[in-house]
């Protein structure tokens, strides 16, 4: 993980600082359990796709390891799980707890806004893809993560970061000269 701005360290911490936002407004949220699911959940990356899972059997086997109960290191496996919506979706995983949900919106929450915006971006430069493919990759995935969060103060926080995201998008698309119609935008 180390110093990766797109999903290390500030990335984990960027998630924890939203998902204690989120959690000071939804209530009844076990701040432990959370605070090892969000520094938990993206373990797995280094190992490959799909990193929920990687890094969902890499925390059971870390809390185990360290005496954790079981009924915990349950609910903290579901949350990184289902953190990730396309794993979530493919394997029927459904959120055991109000923690995992947050934990869920948090990390979305991080894809959005100009440090959203940055991580696409890099994400996309490491990866090999296009500066074209990566703005499409904003129609086809992050423009509609606002639709997958679970609580009213995620929504609240997604409005303003993904107004952001779209200036920037839209200011980069304009600087090179790609047409709306090229990737589908509608900035």
């Amino acid at each position: 993980m180390g110093d990766d701005f797109v999903h290390g360290y500030p990335h984990v911490e960027r998630v924890m600082r939203l998902g204690e936002e989120i959690a000071s407004e939804v209530g009844n949220v076990d701040m432990n359990l959370l605070r090892l699911a969000v520094y938990l959940h993206d373990i797995g990356r280094r190992i490959g796709e799909p990193h929920a899972y990687y890094s969902a059997r890499l925390a059971g086997g870390i809390l185990s390891e360290w005496g954790v109960g079981e009924d915990v290191v349950k609910l903290v496996v579901n949350a990184i799980e289902y953190h990730s919506f396309s794993y979530a979706r493919s394997r029927g995983v459904k959120p055991l707890s109000v923690e995992a949900m947050v934990l869920s919106d948090a990390d979305k929450l991080d894809a959005l806004g100009i440090v959203g915006f940055l991580r696409v971006m890099a994400y996309g430069f490491e990866n090999g893809r296009s500066v074209e493919e990566s703005l499409r990759h904003f129609d086809e995935k992050i423009f509609k993560l606002k639709d997958l969060l679970h609580f009213d103060a995620s929504r609240r926080l997604a409005e303003e970061l993904e107004a952001r995201t779209r200036t920037a998008v839209s200011w980069l698309a304009e600087e090179l000269g790609i047409k709306p119609i090229t990737w589908q935008g509608r900035y």
